[in-house]
């Protein structure tokens, strides 16, 4: 643990000092604005209140995984791109303690990326919405917590998931691409595999990552439950960093 704790904090400083964390600070700044000033704009004549513009900038969340899969994707793979891998495995360290703290940057990333987020819609609801403060929907408040909640989980598991990539293909553009394209392809196989009813689909793991389906709506796919799904999540995670374990402790640099 001497060294573990440092780790961590230099993964941070090197995310941080990237010219891209202000880029995805600034996009999230406008994202919300947008947002914000869109729904003042079309329900200026309405009763809409600032709990329901909470509620619709937790529909951003799924936005904000594209901003985690840059930073998952890129985290190891950069260190082989630009040769300093050899440089940090000279320390007196094992692998997977320097893998340990990647992920915990990655993991603390999305935690920080839905605080900011929210710290922004919070901002812009009291500057557009302030006078509906008070007209507090006790319904629409746990949904907006339920859907933030499952929002950051299902963004842990991309980021574990492009991480794995990251890791296996040493590639950035690869693992970056990839996770973008796979995130945007795999809704929509999932919706026309639950057009079709083909229930074998229900095993995959995007289709029991939004665990707001059990309490806003209904499952994906017939047999489906919160436990299966909580199952399905945590096999798949083992398995992800088990892999990333395996390839970066023993792969020659």
């Amino acid at each position: 643990m001497t060294y573990f704790n440092p780790l961590v904090l230099n993964e941070h400083i090197k995310q941080y000092k990237r010219r891209r964390t202000s880029v995805l600070l600034g996009l999230l700044f406008f994202l919300n604005f947008f947002v914000a000033v869109g729904m003042k704009f079309i329900y200026s004549n309405t009763d809409f209140t600032f709990w329901q513009y909470l509620h619709v900038s937790t529909y951003l969340i799924f936005m904000l995984n594209f901003l985690i899969v840059i930073i998952a994707g890129d985290i190891v793979s950069s260190e082989f791109s630009q040769g300093t891998v050899k440089m940090l495995l000279t320390r007196p360290v094992s692998r997977l303690k320097i893998l340990h703290a990647k992920y915990i940057t990655v993991v603390s990333s999305v935690f920080y990326v839905v605080t900011i987020h929210l710290l922004f819609a919070l901002s812009f609801g009291l500057l557009f919405f302030f006078p509906t403060l008070m007209d507090i929907d006790d319904g629409l408040l746990m949904k907006i917590i339920l859907k933030t909640l499952f929002g950051t989980l299902e963004m842990i598991i991309i980021a574990t998931f492009t991480l794995m990539l990251s890791v296996v293909s040493r590639s950035s553009l690869f693992s970056v691409a990839f996770s973008i394209f796979f995130l945007m392809s795999i809704k929509i196989l999932l919706a026309v595999m639950n057009h079709f009813q083909v229930v074998q689909f229900k095993y995959v793991l995007f289709a029991n990552t939004n665990l707001s389906q059990y309490f806003y709506g209904e499952p994906m796919f017939y047999g489906m439950t919160m436990n299966f799904s909580i199952l399905n999540i945590l096999i798949h995670m083992i398995f992800f960093y088990v892999l990333s374990a395996l390839v970066f402790t023993k792969r020659d640099v």
